[in-house]
């Protein structure tokens, strides 16, 4: 059985009759002498852990953009790992929506995958079916010309059509060899198919499916920070750490964005976390930066910081040309700030 009422938070205190004093939780109605109440202490609230004394300490940055890396953080989800960033001190973080989701090109990318795989598996059993009505079609001829080959006489032309008959026995055990060659390929082509079809239903399942991500910090501490929104215009999320003071970057202003600008692009690039590589501001075309400083998988999401460490863009993606390495594109800070402006403490 369930009870659902108030509960009292109160201590009473009173004497008994040897003058001893006694406390209960529950009032008396049957002393002479005066009860009274003992309030409770208040309850004391947990100051926010400080992580950006912590990191700090530990690593006693030495230039802006040193200091930048403290709050840069690695994002890992059960489909892929980016980077994000520390945006306020109350443990706001920014990074890339394809990072904590699947983008539809790549939702796209494996139904086609999938379907190629579909239609190789089936082109194999239809080879295989046709080879397998052949072999059956051979089988029963050589059968045929064995009974044949009983009701001629011995001789020479007896002779000539026994080795011939020999020759078909050998081709049709190569032509059995072959088709079991055949089945062991469709056998592993099914497993594979099947196994892709598995990984790719698991990787759509939980595309978009959780709301809190694995956060790991500079010093490599574990966190969970917990979704607060997704740009439905823009490749961009803002997620959040609670109970937690954290280092956070300051906004660049849109004037000190310009062209020929150095920037420094900082993440985890191909797995490796804390990563910094060097570049310029090559071009602005909204609501893109463009730099030619490295930006590898797993850099999005990271931030593009002057030398000041002031953020000037979320690192998003990079374009690859024949010609060309790549050129890298940031989102600009300042639409992301708009965009999550509602979800944003306001200064």
């Amino acid at each position: 059985m369930i009870f659902i009422g108030s509960a009292s938070a109160e201590t009473y205190k009173y004497q008994d009759e040897q003058g001893r004093w006694q406390y209960t939780d529950r009032p008396r109605s049957d002393l002479r002498q005066p009860v009274e109440i003992v309030p409770l202490p208040a309850a004391k609230s947990r100051p926010p852990q400080d992580l950006n004394a912590g990191l700090r300490a530990r690593f006693s940055p030495q230039t802006p953009v040193q200091e930048a890396t403290l709050s840069t953080v690695t994002i890992q989800t059960a489909i892929t790992t980016g980077s994000g960033f520390f945006i306020t001190t109350a443990g706001h973080l920014l990074t890339n929506k394809h990072v904590i989701q699947l983008p539809e090109s790549e939702r796209v990318e494996f139904q086609q995958s999938f379907s190629n795989a579909q239609q190789e598996l089936d082109r194999r059993r239809k080879r295989l079916a046709w080879r397998e009505q052949e072999l059956e079609k051979f089988s029963q001829d050589l059968a045929q010309y064995e009974v044949s080959l009983r009701t001629l006489s011995e001789g020479a032309g007896k002779a000539a059509k026994q080795t011939y008959y020999r020759s078909k026995q050998d081709q049709y055990q190569t032509l059995q060899q072959e088709l079991a060659t055949d089945r062991r390929e469709l056998q592993a082509v099914e497993t594979k198919v099947t196994a892709q079809r598995r990984a790719i239903d698991w990787k759509l399942a939980v595309s978009g499916a959780s709301n809190a991500f694995t956060i790991l910090l500079k010093d490599g501490t574990e966190l969970t920070a917990s979704l607060v929104a997704v740009s439905q215009k823009y490749d961009l999320a803002l997620l959040k750490v609670d109970r937690y003071q954290t280092p956070a970057l300051r906004p660049a202003a849109p004037q000190d964005i310009s062209q020929g600008a150095p920037v420094y692009a900082i993440g985890s690039p191909m797995g490796l976390r804390d990563s910094i590589s060097t570049g310029v501001v090559s071009g602005i075309e909204s609501p893109f930066i463009r730099t030619d400083a490295k930006i590898y998988p797993g850099n999005s999401g990271g931030p593009l910081v002057l030398a000041n460490g002031e953020v000037v863009g979320i690192n998003t993606m990079k374009q690859i040309t024949e010609k060309f390495e790549g050129i890298g594109y940031a989102i600009q800070i300042g639409i992301a700030l708009r965009e999550f402006a509602e979800d944003l403490p306001h200064p």
